[in-house]
């Protein structure tokens, strides 16, 4: 089945994130086969030390044993914070989380790392940033950022790092973008500072998992219907033409090829400014 599915790289858009580094507008983050997704027209990968080192180590497999060039595959990865160990500021842990992911994936070097969550405390939060900033000079990483950071914790953390982050990852869909979700960043707010500070805003869970009813909820709202039938497409298509839409980078995963052709198939219509609007106002 896999050898008559569609290749469907050429079709995935990227966005400059950093001098020289462009970032695929649809990532897979865990899943068991990156292999097979790969050989469909994945380009972007997502994964993180809290994924587990087997996770790691498939994705780096599969990198490793694609027949697309390495320049062609973005491969993100994510380093934890230590509340208690960055309190004073050390950045040990992240300097050693950092080369335990580049060890477990094995590829040389990593095209995004992100600092996966903030610390207890700002300072701690800059501290283990910075210590990711040297494995950009050593070429190890191409770009770093942050995730799960709302529009108050990155005002707080630019003035105490030098590189301005390239990306930040939050929780962020249909239905899961207002107030109520701003405490990690999944609101328009936080979407808003993004762009004003030129850092890309990137949605995990695109399908509605960060909303407090899921994704059944979303892709079964009335609203996201009438479009999916208006659009004569899916629901979870629409659910994810509206993140990228937007501007925003998605990182979604699926254990189903079928599934995966289905989401890289989203950069194949657009929504009406109309249904935008409509879409937004899903509660």
């Amino acid at each position: 089945m896999l050898a008559l599915l569609p290749v469907f790289a050429a079709k995935v858009p990227r966005v400059p994130i950093a001098p020289g580094v462009e970032m695929p507008m649809l990532n897979f983050g865990y899943q068991k086969d990156h292999t097979a997704a790969i050989q469909i027209g994945v380009r972007g990968l997502d994964t993180a030390l809290t994924y587990g080192d087997p996770q790691q180590k498939e994705v780096g497999k599969a990198v490793r044993d694609a027949s697309v060039p390495r320049s062609e595959l973005f491969v993100t990865s994510k380093i934890p914070c230590y509340p208690s160990d960055f309190q004073q500021g050390s950045p040990t842990n992240s300097t050693a989380d950092v080369l335990h992911d580049l060890d477990m994936l094995g590829l040389g070097y990593v095209d995004l790392v992100l600092l996966h969550w903030p610390c207890d405390t700002i300072e701690g939060s800059a501290a283990a940033y910075k210590a990711m900033e040297p494995f950009l000079a050593s070429g190890q990483a191409k770009a770093i950022g942050i995730s799960n950071f709302n529009a108050s914790a990155i005002e707080a953390l630019l003035p105490l790092v030098n590189t301005k982050p390239s990306v930040n990852q939050c929780g962020f869909s249909i239905a899961g973008h207002d107030e109520s979700t701003s405490l990690w960043g999944r609101d328009d707010i936080t979407h808003a500072a993004c762009r004003k500070h030129g850092i890309q805003y990137s949605a995990y869970s695109p399908l509605g998992g960060v909303t407090k009813q899921g994704t059944g909820y979303v892709l079964s709202n009335p609203t996201v219907q009438a479009v999916a039938k208006a659009q004569n497409r899916s629901a979870a298509q629409v659910a994810m033409r509206w993140v990228v839409q937007k501007g925003v980078v998605a990182v979604t995963k699926s254990d189903e090829i079928d599934h995966i052709a289905s989401d890289l198939e989203v950069f194949d219509f657009r929504l009406t400014e109309a249904q935008m609007v409509e879409l937004a106002a899903v509660k």
